[in-house]
């Protein structure tokens, strides 16, 4: 049995926009919500230490408010709530553990103003074993009901491919699968490479952009694609790309680990410049 879709809820309206995609994404996958509220408990050596009791039941009061609201987008969506005393990143994580995805807003309620991504985000996106979703403070739902990959014919993009394609299986909408090229640089030659040259290349990378993709066409007959080979650099072109749609997968390079280059520049810059929900997974 699939897990649930594990969503982690705080009192920001970030958050409500995570459980709002959350939901939907439950209910097109037939899964269960799972409202997670990380509260930690205050130090020993505290001034004042609250009663289990209270832990207990002021948290669970803050998440009617999100469960309301997914249950009012999604009639009949099963949802559970769980208050975990301990912190965010690793009450997510370990629920990682049986969850189907990870949903997550941007920033929450604490970290430093100024900054885009906050560390419960970052922290979840590097290292979780599952799709971790984080959604911003843009609509949850864009213009085109269309999820944009990109790829580029790696192995962390063949696991980004495979999940835009099962994203997209179970709703309405196509795969806009976007690989970005740039000529190669040759260090002794100042020779700039003719329009034909570019063309050539292009129609190369074209090829080989069919060639990955043929077995999940075969895969996903249902599942409309739409291709586009663009000269560019892989973070533009992945945001222009994904200006109005539901969701834009990336694959992360590093190994669930917290190191700065764990998720890969491409995965770290999409978290900055998304104009919508960003998927991040990693190879196995």
């Amino acid at each position: 049995m699939q897990g649930p879709v594990v969503v982690g809820v705080d009192d920001s309206d970030t958050s409500l926009r995570a459980v709002e995609w959350a939901a939907e994404e439950a209910r097109r996958r037939g899964l269960r919500l799972s409202m997670v509220m990380a509260f930690p408990a205050p130090s020993p050596d505290s001034a004042f230490i609250w009663r289990q009791e209270e832990i207990d039941r002021n948290p669970r009061a803050a998440l009617d408010r999100p469960a309301e609201r997914a249950t009012s987008l999604a009639p009949g969506l099963d949802v559970d709530r769980t208050v975990v005393t301990k912190s965010a990143p690793l009450a997510l994580l370990q629920h990682a553990e049986k969850a189907a995805m990870l949903v997550v807003g941007l920033r929450g309620r604490g970290g430093f103003p100024g900054l885009r991504v906050g560390s419960v985000a970052y922290r979840v996106a590097a290292r979780s074993p599952v799709p971790v979703v984080v959604v911003g403070p843009e609509p949850v739902t864009g213009d085109r009901d269309e999820i944009v990959v990109g790829e580029d014919g790696s192995s962390p993009a063949e696991r980004a491919v495979a999940e835009a394609f099962a994203a997209a299986a179970v709703g309405p909408g196509a795969v806009r699968v976007v690989r970005a090229w740039s000529p190669p640089v040759f260090p002794v030659s100042t020779r700039g490479f003719s329009s034909a040259e570019r063309a050539a290349i292009g129609a190369g990378e074209e090829r080989s952009l069919e060639q990955r993709l043929a077995p999940w066409r075969d895969r996903y007959p249902s599942v409309e694609v739409r291709t586009e080979v663009v000269e560019s650099r892989p973070v533009a072109a992945l945001v222009r790309a994904a200006r109005g749609a539901r969701l834009v997968v990336v694959g992360a390079s590093g190994r669930h680990a917290l190191s700065p280059l764990t998720l890969g520049s491409t995965a770290h810059a999409m978290l900055h410049r998304s104009p919508c929900p960003v998927m991040v997974v990693h190879a196995p």
